[in-house]
């Protein structure tokens, strides 16, 4: 008795200090996502390097640009993996490959900003390029997540429909500059949406799944 008692105790404490799972890092990652890429945007709208923390702000919205975006974007498409299944394998794992490239090219940009700071503020469409393949990347991804949860159905239609649009115009953006405006906002409601719905947890269907199991 006083084994099955103890044995009860160990299995309440793995429990209580298990740590999160993928789904909710990746609903916390889409928050963060948003928020770190509007800081950042801000700051390069509003900045002056001419301030005495003109350098240190603008470094800052370098790496939330950079480095931060890019492992917060990846680490959503993990989630989002985890979460489309099944058929959708191949389309998925692709999705991420092409995550990986957006992430790069916003590491890349956040590079080059930082190397040349001074020049980039006079002549800012050195940086445009890459800026716009980053975009055309994250619109292939956001197709390819669109035709995996469309059909699994592990996505709400309605998102599907938002991520269609949103990938569709990230993906024109490197011909036509007009569209970027257009495209943010939906790619941030698009984010919003998918972190409340991957920090809910699996869908239904899955969780149906792993009871009968």
């Amino acid at each position: 008795m006083a084994d099955n008692l103890n044995s009860k105790v160990h299995t309440d404490v793995e429990v209580n200090i298990s740590p999160l799972p993928l789904q909710k890092w990746g609903g916390i990652a889409s928050f963060l996502l948003v928020v770190a890429n509007l800081v950042a945007q801000y700051i390069y709208l509003t900045g002056n390097l001419r301030d005495p923390l003109g350098p240190f702000v603008y470094a800052l919205a370098d790496f939330l640009y950079g480095p931060l975006c890019a492992a917060l974007l990846v680490t959503v498409l993990l989630a989002l993996r985890e979460r489309v299944s099944g058929r959708a394998e191949r389309r998925m794992s692709l999705a991420l490959v092409t995550t990986i490239l957006a992430a790069a090219m916003m590491v890349l940009v956040s590079c080059v900003r930082a190397s040349s700071r001074h020049y980039q503020v006079l002549h800012p469409n050195i940086v445009q390029g890459m800026i716009a393949a980053g975009w055309h990347f994250l619109g292939w991804a956001l197709l390819l997540v669109t035709s995996a949860g469309w059909t699994t159905r592990s996505l709400p239609r309605p998102l599907s429909i938002l991520s269609l649009v949103a990938g569709f115009l990230s993906l024109f953006v490197y011909l036509f500059p007009n569209l970027e405006p257009f495209a943010a906002p939906l790619v941030v409601i698009w984010a919003v949406w998918l972190g409340i719905l991957l920090w809910r947890g699996k869908p239904r269907e899955q969780a149906k799944e792993s009871k009968i199991m």
